[in-house]
């Protein structure tokens, strides 16, 4: 009896976790500047109750609302790209093949990209946790692993 109870708990809080569309979604952006003081954002939109399901997109407008998040224009997938930003700048690390081409020109950022094989791009990505070169979609953060993971507890050494 007790255990129909919690499963039924569990179908009713589900169905009502999946509707709540917009309590679902998560936006992340990283900003770029250039010398000359152009923007351009790196935006990701996680969909789902795990977050699994991710869209990004990069913008010369910052976007301020999940609602106007263009998903059309947008590349789907987790860690879609590795990026790096230097001299003006912005490098955009593919695994295989380029899948994604920046949808505006800009007046003083030059964009490259590059095709990597998956062992190069894997070393590639262990760099991203640094922070410091290379970059993640969306960014690791402070925190060992994915944004709002948290950490891990310390173990007490004895």
């Amino acid at each position: 009896m007790k255990s129909n109870i919690y499963i039924t708990l569990l179908f009713l809080l589900s169905i009502i976790s999946c509707s709540n569309k917009l309590g679902s979604q998560q936006l992340n952006q990283s900003e770029i500047v250039s010398s000359k003081g152009e923007h351009i954002y790196i935006s990701t939109i996680n969909l789902g109750i795990t977050g699994d399901k991710q869209f990004t997109l990069i913008t010369n407008k910052k976007i301020v609302d999940v609602k106007d998040f263009d998903k059309t224009n947008s590349l789907q997938g987790l860690d879609p790209f590795i990026y790096s930003f230097s001299n003006d700048t912005l490098n955009l690390y593919f695994r295989n093949s380029a899948k994604y081409k920046v949808p505006f020109n800009t007046e003083s950022i030059k964009i490259d990209y590059f095709e990597l094989n998956n062992s190069d791009y894997i070393e590639l990505y262990k760099k991203t946790f640094e922070n410091k070169l290379y970059h993640a979609v969306p960014n690791h953060g402070n925190s060992v692993g994915y944004p709002n993971m948290p950490k891990p507890p310390k173990e007490d050494s004895k």
